[in-house]
């Protein structure tokens, strides 16, 4: 046999010890942190319905599922988008912010960082945290509110609102606020 045939066979042999193999004690080793998700979702869309008809939808750039790690929530980052739908499945007010976090045990969502929320009125909200209670149709924050409106824009600490954006309260109201004068009750 010529010599390169041997050296050839002899590094065949030793690659093939060297080769694949499935080690079970040294897969179940491997590291899975604590914290990681359970699930990752990317360019996520979700679309929520209740009774056949279109309710919200909602939009995020990175969905990150955590169920076997306390507290069970969804992480929202990249971007967040979420349309709410009129009883006629047309849409409505939308709410956008850079991130948010959804407490399924609560039934509660927190959009954070550079809230904007527009209704079908085209007034717009404007602030650092809002908390979306589900069972109750409600959105709050204790947080300053800037609600840019047709005619003025108003400031304030703190707001509650129907969770369409509807309807609105702001708890303490500064700034400018513009009346027609036939809204003016006489004296």
């Amino acid at each position: 046999m010529r010599p390169a045939a041997i050296i050839g066979a002899l590094a065949a042999a030793v690659l093939a010890g060297v080769g694949c193999s499935n080690d079970l004690d040294r897969v179940a080793a491997v590291d899975v942190r604590q914290e990681a998700p359970d699930r990752v979702t990317t360019g996520a869309e979700y679309v929520y319905s209740d009774s056949g008809r279109v309710r919200n939808r909602l939009k995020a750039g990175r969905v990150s599922d955590y169920r076997t790690t306390p507290p069970p929530r969804t992480e929202l980052e990249d971007g967040v988008e979420l349309v709410f739908f009129d009883r006629a499945g047309r849409p409505g007010s939308v709410l956008y912010a850079r991130r948010a976090h959804i407490l399924p045990g609560e039934k509660r969502m927190e959009v954070l960082d550079h809230v904007v929320f527009t209704n079908v009125r085209g007034e717009r909200l404007e602030t650092e945290k809002l908390v979306w209670e589900q069972d109750s149709a409600r959105v709050h924050t204790d947080r300053p509110v800037k609600i840019t409106r047709a005619n003025d824009i108003l400031y304030g600490q703190g707001l509650d609102a129907s969770e369409d954006f509807s309807r609105y309260t702001i708890r303490r109201v500064t700034g400018s606020l513009v009346l027609d004068r036939d809204t003016l009750s006489p004296l």
